[in-house]
């Protein structure tokens, strides 16, 4: 009775187990038979027990796991890391990187680190395990560094275990433009061009230039695909024109494209193409008696409004009229000094003999002595400060010439005889016959006379002086101006007119005007 009393006792539970405080029961060198195996204590972290030795599965880890008096450690196999989707990363090409990594025995939970070749190592920013053999993973771009490729990647279980693929990720970083965008430079048409962009590789890698289109040989230009030099002869082009181009810098097929321009700048090289804002008016008023004004030297004219210059038909005798000041800014500019809107019948008159008189004084004008008398009458042969045009009727060969200089004709009224300072002149002249382009400002006819006079720093031809009708360069003076000169224009009618007439100049007054280039190198006109 005592034995079956002593079962009882050790039954003695609500559900009928044994109680642990009953059973005092030790197992030595268990074998356990079956093929399904042996089930142990499962739990989360939070039942985990204390007692060294312990065995069970961890239900948050999802791995078996045994205590060792000190800490719980996992029961598992590295894993293993065989492939990478991403092989090379642009590390300034901003955003993040998705890499996806195939391997087995993953487990929720791994982390991911980039291991650099020179120590310097990271993790990725987000994991996700897709599954026990695949992994994406993300990280900034700019983590990247080219000092540290090629960066292996390390995958780590929970469990510490962990495995890396060495050497697998490069940095390749697009090349970087040091030339910023926007305007290279002008070139005049015609004028060579002599430009270089650059881009740089942080990686050393070498760098090749190209366009993305072909404005650049339409303009008459080239790219050297080595070193970025732009070159070649600007095309001919009719107003200022921007050549806007894209180009691209290739470094190891990494690309960076930007945009440039170039401004072909008219070269102004002929009267046609000087432009109308530039001409300076003259000062009005009526100049009767010879004498010293304040914006003029000489008298018997009048400046009417709107630049016309008209002879007082009341004075049959020699006549002058000189701007006191200076046409151009300094001596080097290249000036332009016109008598333009000249009439058909300017200077055509049934009677009389009267010459007209334009060009330009490079001194002082009140310095010559005649107010009333043209440097082709009473001013002496010595002064060769003057370049002039006489003509009368305007289809008159014998009655044409240039001078180079004060004529002293006095008397003679014939000016097809007289040869001080004589430049030449048209052999077949007909003013008439050469015209402008187009009709200046408050004109009513094409026809003009213009003195281009180089300035002094011009390369070449510096200080000729060029004489237009129209738009041909009709005549190039042999004797240069001096330095430094200033440029004052005149106009002169010498011998007897008719003042009942008038035909001369007071019924067909032509207007004068002046200008310089303001410095400006796209003038060059005459050569």
């Amino acid at each position: 009775m005592t034995r079956a009393k002593d079962i009882a006792t050790l039954l003695s539970t609500a559900n009928g187990k044994i109680a642990g405080n009953n059973l005092d029961v030790s197992f030595e060198n268990i074998t356990d038979t079956g093929t399904e195996g042996t089930k142990v204590a499962t739990g989360t972290n939070a039942q985990r027990g204390s007692t060294q030795g312990q065995l069970r599965f961890n239900t948050d880890i999802g791995l078996a796991e045994y205590y060792t008096g000190t800490a719980f450690k996992a029961i598992d196999a590295p894993p293993t890391v065989l492939s990478l989707d991403v092989t090379e990363v642009d590390s300034q090409a901003g955003g993040n990187q998705t890499i996806v990594i195939t391997g087995s025995g993953f487990n929720s939970g791994a982390t991911v680190t980039f291991v650099g070749a020179s120590g310097t190592d990271f993790n990725a920013s987000t994991v996700t395990v897709d599954s026990d053999t695949q992994i994406t993973a993300v990280a900034p771009k700019a983590s990247f560094l080219n000092a540290q490729e090629p960066y292996g990647v390390k995958v780590t279980n929970t469990s510490g275990l962990s495995a890396t693929l060495s050497s697998q990720i490069n940095v390749d970083t697009a090349p970087s433009w040091q030339t910023a965008s926007g305007n290279l430079g002008s070139v005049q048409e015609g004028g060579s061009a002599n430009f270089t962009v650059s881009a740089t590789d942080p990686d050393g890698d070498t760098v090749s230039y190209s366009e993305t289109t072909s404005v650049l040989s339409g303009a008459g230009f080239s790219l050297n695909s080595s070193t970025g030099a732009i070159t070649g002869t600007a095309g001919a082009v009719s107003g200022d024109t921007t050549d806007t181009f894209t180009l691209r810098a290739t470094a190891n097929s990494k690309t960076a494209d930007r945009q440039f321009n170039i401004i072909r700048t008219n070269l102004i090289d002929d009267i046609n193409s000087l432009p109308e804002n530039i001409w300076n008016s003259i000062p009005t008023g009526d100049f009767d008696s010879p004498t010293t004004y304040t914006d003029y030297y000489g008298g018997r004219f009048e400046v009417l409004s709107g630049n016309i210059v008209k002879f007082k038909q009341a004075y049959s005798t020699e006549h002058v009229l000189y701007q006191r000041a200076n046409s151009r800014s300094n001596a080097n500019e290249e000036c332009y000094v016109q008598m333009y809107d000249i009439a058909d019948a300017f200077g055509d008159a049934s009677n009389g003999n009267a010459q007209m008189l334009f060009g330009i004084y490079y001194e002082d004008p009140t310095g010559i002595g005649f107010n009333n008398n043209t440097p082709f009458g009473y001013v002496a042969t010595s002064n060769t400060n003057f370049r002039y045009v006489t003509w009368s009727s305007s289809q008159n060969n014998t009655e044409h010439g240039f001078y180079h200089g004060a004529s002293n004709a006095q008397s003679n009224t014939d000016i097809g005889q007289i040869g001080s300072n004589r430049d030449g002149g048209v052999s077949s002249f007909d003013l008439n016959s050469y015209q402008l382009a187009s009709t200046p400002t408050g004109a009513s006819t094409n026809t003009a006379i213009t003195f281009v006079i180089k300035p002094d720093n011009h390369s070449s031809n510096a200080r000729k002086v060029y004489v237009y009708y129209g738009n041909t360069k009709v005549h190039t003076f042999t004797n240069l101006i001096g330095t430094s000169k200033e440029i004052h224009w005149w106009v002169g009618i010498t011998g007897a007119s008719s003042p009942s007439n008038g035909d001369f100049w007071t019924n067909n007054p032509p207007r004068v005007r002046y200008a310089d280039n303001n410095g400006s190198s796209v003038y060059n006109v005459g050569g």
